[in-house]
């Protein structure tokens, strides 16, 4: 039994969800997208999701929206149950979409402090370090480092350590879908993970200094 099927329109590729639990469904729908066959057909591809009459809770669709990041893709639509299509519009409504970087950086001091896009998760043991903003589309696994001398957007899980405005920028900020990080520094200021489970309170997160703390808010405050 699939529980998960494609087809290609004008629009992009249409993915339908079946029936059967959510694990199974994303599992099958990674080996999918995994397949060395398909990744050039799926790579840079708008995707519109067909949830059916299955209710489609705002966790799972970050997961999903984070999957598809990783093979990049590109979620634009949800149709199906209502609820599944106002938990997109949440999302949506609240995460600016990261911006791709010029295709012609310019040559110099400007290059170095271009948006460094990495479209892949990035896992424990690799550090980043850049001059400029850095744009994560995937994770970022815990024992994992992001260092930036910008900002730092992670369009999935972020639960490694960061470090924005390395530099010293206290105006620096991080966002992430799902804020996590083991360590997140902004500038010269310092915050660790709470001891036990954080309960996350909104959709997609952002961290920023205010009155001499790091503070987490809601995304698109």
């Amino acid at each position: 039994m699939s529980y998960v099927t494609f087809k290609g329109t004008r629009e992009g590729i249409v993915i339908t969800l079946g029936n059967g639990g959510w694990r199974a469904m994303m599992n099958e729908l990674g080996a999918q997208l995994s397949r060395s066959s398909a990744q050039s057909f799926f790579r840079g591809a708008r995707v519109l999701l067909e949830t059916g009459g299955r209710a489609v809770e705002v966790a799972q669709l970050e997961e999903l929206i984070a999957m598809l990041a990783q093979h990049e893709m590109t979620l634009v639509s949800v149709m199906g149950e209502a609820h599944a299509q106002a938990t997109f519009d949440q999302l949506r409504a609240t995460i600016p979409p990261p911006e791709a970087p010029p295709e012609q950086v310019a040559p110099g001091a400007a290059a170095e402090h271009a948006p460094l896009v990495l479209r892949r998760t990035i896992r424990s043991g690799q550090v980043v370090r850049h001059t400029g903003p850095v744009i994560v589309i995937g994770d970022v696994n815990p024992g994992a480092e992001v260092i930036a001398d910008g900002d730092v957007i992670v369009w999935g899980k972020l639960r490694g350590v960061v470090h924005a405005g390395a530099n010293g920028d206290e105006h620096a900020w991080v966002g992430a879908l799902i804020l996590m990080p083991t360590q997140l520094r902004i500038g010269h200021y310092i915050a660790r993970a709470p001891e036990g489970n954080r309960v996350l309170r909104w959709p997609a997160e952002i961290a920023r200094v205010r009155n001499g703390h790091i503070l987490i808010e809601p995304w698109g405050t």
